[in-house]
């Protein structure tokens, strides 16, 4: 788990802005605690390892997918709903999640030969 040391020193303007959208999805992970809960995004969004703001805010669609595909899965156990229907939502979810890293990748794999070209 994340520390609070953990953020970055000094967070784009995009990076904050995908931080701020996350937190509601995070702060109940992190006990209420709200620098914690901003530490575990900005882990998140680093574990892909951004390169532009572009990536900062694909990254953050991918994080909220996934952390909202668990907190549908949550919801579902306590709110008493039609459990194959959160699962279906929840894979929905995930796939979308999986589709824009395999997107994100391409795009990646894409460039390097135009960055090493140019580099």
């Amino acid at each position: 788990m994340p520390t609070h040391d953990s953020a970055a020193a000094a967070p784009s303007a995009v990076e904050e802005t995908v931080v701020n959208r996350l937190l509601p999805l995070f702060i109940n992970a992190a006990g209420g605690d709200d620098d914690l809960a901003r530490a575990m995004i900005r882990d998140q969004i680093a574990t892909y390892e951004p390169s532009t703001a572009a990536d900062v805010l694909r990254i953050g669609r991918i994080v909220g997918l996934r952390m909202s595909a668990v907190d549908n899965l949550r919801l579902s156990m306590t709110l008493n709903q039609d459990p194959q229907s959160c699962w279906r939502m929840a894979a929905s979810l995930s796939e979308e999640a999986d589709q824009m890293v395999r997107s994100l990748n391409d795009d990646r794999r894409a460039h390097r030969p135009l960055a090493a070209a140019l580099g």
